[in-house]
C-alpha cells in the first residue's frame, strides 16, 4: 500500500528505487511536494517520493540497522561544534557534499552566519520546525518569525546549560533518542545524559547532542 497516509515518526518500507527493500523512519513529510525525508538503517537519510514507500515495521528497521552496524560500526559523522566567536564566521555546517545531514525537527540551533539576512539573526537561537530537504530547514525565531530555506551550513547545535533539559542524541547507536542533561563538563566539552525511554546513562561530546524543544514522554 502507498505511504501517503504515513506520518512523521512512522516506520516505513521502501518499495521502489535504489533503496527498495530497506526500512526507514520518516523525519519529514510533505503532501504538497509528495516527498519525504527518511532515515535509513545505515543512519544516512534519503529524500523519497511518497509513492515509493509503504507502512513498515519498527522491529524490521531495528533488525536492518543492527545488521548494518555489524558491518559498518559508525558511518554517521556530525560536524564538530565550534564555540561561537563574534569575530569569526566559522560555522557548524561546511560543504554539504562532505558533511552528513544532521537536521531534525524540534531542535534548537544557533545561526552563525553574518551574511544571512544581513546579520540580523547572527548568533541568535531558532527552532527547527520543518525539514525541507537533507540540508535545508524552516526555522522559527524567538519572536515567532518563520525563516524559510535555512541551510545547515550556517547552523550550529545548542548545548543547554540546565540539568534536566531535553536534548536529542545525533550520533551512534542512540541517534534520534531524546534524553535529559544530567551533567555538563564545559572544559572537556562533554555531557552525561539519561535517555527518556530506556533510562540509560550516555556520555557524549558536545558535537553529539543538541537541545530538543519537542514533546517527550518522561
Amino acid at each position: 500500500s502507498s505511504g501517503i497516509n504515513a506520518e512523521y515518526g512512522d516506520y516505513i518500507e521502501i518499495t521502489a528505487g535504489p533503496e527498495k527493500g530497506k526500512s526507514g523512519k520518516i523525519l519529514s513529510l510533505s503532501l504538497e511536494t509528495s516527498r519525504c525525508i527518511v532515515r535509513l538503517p545505515s543512519e544516512e537519510m534519503a529524500d523519497l517520493a511518497i509513492i515509493c514507500i509503504a507502512k513498515g515495521d519498527k522491529m524490521e528497521y531495528l533488525r536492518q540497522r543492527d545488521s548494518y552496524n555489524e558491518v559498518v560500526p559508525d558511518v554517521f559523522a556530525v560536524p564538530k561544534i565550534e564555540q561561537v566567536d563574534p569575530k569569526s564566521t566559522k560555522t557548524n555546517g561546511g560543504n554539504s557534499s562532505k558533511i552528513k545531514a544532521w537536521l531534525h525537527r524540534d531542535l534548537k540551533v544557533r545561526i552563525v552566519s553574518q551574511e544571512y539576512r544581513k546579520g540580523r539573526y547572527y548568533c541568535k537561537k531558532v527552532d527547527i520546525v520543518d525539514i525541507v530537504d537533507l540540508y535545508t530547514c524552516t526555522c522559527r525565531s524567538e519572536s515567532g518569525k518563520l525563516l524559510e530555506n535555512v541551510p545547515q551550513e550556517i547552523l550550529e547545535t545548542v548545548i543547554p546549560k540546565q540539568r534536566g533539559t531535553l536534548v536529542m542524541l545525533l550520533k551512534g547507536e542512540h541517534r534520534g533518542q531524546i534524553a535529559e542533561i544530567e551533567d555538563k563538563d564545559s572544559r572537556g566539552e562533554r555531557v552525561v545524559v539519561v535517555t527518556i525511554v530506556d533510562k540509560e546513562a550516555v556520555t557524549a561530546s558536545f558535537n553529539e547532542v543538541c537541545q530538543y524543544v519537542g514533546d517527550a514522554v518522561r
